[in-house]
């Protein structure tokens, strides 16, 4: 009993030497800088423009709808199969909006070329 108990806290003791020995590797190729995984690509240069804005009213409301504040949505997908995601935002009580990708983050709203403009109404 006494060696089962000895072999734990060995493998325990390995087990967090390892943990750490990992921690350190990684915190030593940062060189102290840190790591960004996403950066913010400004509007102008993407030239995406979309708010999901949700004004209360007596029909639309956190008491009688619950989930009014969980947001219409966005697809991504490659509508025109030149290997480029584009995007489809949803708007739960405004107004869609489909961005073709130009590539280089570039997108062009083509969302009434697509047919799909001023369709009023809930969406979610």
């Amino acid at each position: 009993m006494k060696q089962l108990l000895i072999k734990n806290h060995f493998y325990t003791f390995l087990t967090k030497t390892f943990q750490t020995a990992v921690l350190l590797m990684f915190a030593a190729c940062t060189n102290g800088q840190s790591l960004k995984l996403f950066e913010p690509v400004p509007s102008k240069k993407s030239g995406v423009v979309f708010k999901n804005i949700i004004t209360e009213n007596e029909q639309h409301n956190a008491l009688t709808y619950e989930n009014l504040y969980n947001g219409g949505g966005v697809a991504i997908g490659d509508i025109n199969n030149d290997g480029l995601d584009d995007i489809f935002f949803i708007s739960n009580m405004g107004y869609n909006k489909l961005y073709l990708n130009m590539g280089d983050f570039k997108f062009k709203d083509i969302t009434e070329s697509a047919g799909i403009a001023g369709r009023e109404g809930w969406k979610s």
